[in-house]
């Protein structure tokens, strides 16, 4: 998919990056139709993250960041509380150009995957750090339980993964997947990680 396609949007107060994973319940008929039509069809959707739960845009659509994460499901069952329960693995960064309902409520979007730069920095000794940091911390036992996909010779890979795994907000993430190449990836995540105290 890297022409613009017509895409479910699942707007959320939480987001995923590319190439990890976030479990989610789904209960709203219209996410268990939209969930039962992307896996009878080996299709993904979007998952958006929410600007203002109180503010709402023109024609009644929710205030939603328009650069935001094409996801795959990865997992499903019934959970003990009835409800379904799905893993999405975030795959691509995409950007959302045209937004409308369907008579069901479900939203759905016009979509484009974003290509970025994905140079190997691993022996930058500017990010060298950063490097470090992401090893110790996926050498973690219960990280390393995640299976998150990792590539320490992509800098894309790398700044998507720490950013992750360390304990930042959602708009921090947001910001880490808006960000427009690796180099300010990474001088983003190097001030984060100061601020936490690495």
């Amino acid at each position: 998919m890297t022409r613009l396609a017509t895409t479910p949007l699942f707007p959320l107060t939480i987001n995923v990056l590319p190439g990890a994973y976030l479990p989610l319940q789904i209960f709203e008929p219209r996410y268990i139709d939209m969930i039962k039509n992307c896996l009878s069809n080996s299709e993904g959707f979007c998952i958006v993250l929410v600007k203002s739960e109180d503010d709402q845009e023109i024609a009644d659509l929710p205030n939603l960041h328009d650069i935001a994460t094409y996801v795959e499901i990865v997992d499903f069952n019934q959970l003990e509380n009835g409800l379904l329960g799905i893993t999405v693995q975030g795959k691509e960064k995409i950007k959302i150009s045209e937004r409308w309902k369907q008579t069901d409520e479900l939203l759905l979007g016009k979509i484009s995957i974003v290509q970025e730069d994905d140079n190997d920095l691993s022996l930058d000794p500017r990010f060298s750090d950063l490097w470090d940091t992401v090893k110790e911390v996926t050498s973690h036992p219960e990280i390393k339980k995640l299976n998150l996909d990792l590539d320490l010779n992509s800098s894309k890979s790398v700044c998507y993964v720490l950013a992750s795994i360390l304990p930042l907000t959602p708009l921090e993430k947001q910001t880490i997947l808006e960000l427009e190449n690796t180099l300010e990836k990474l001088d983003y995540l190097k001030d984060v990680i100061k601020k936490l105290g690495g």
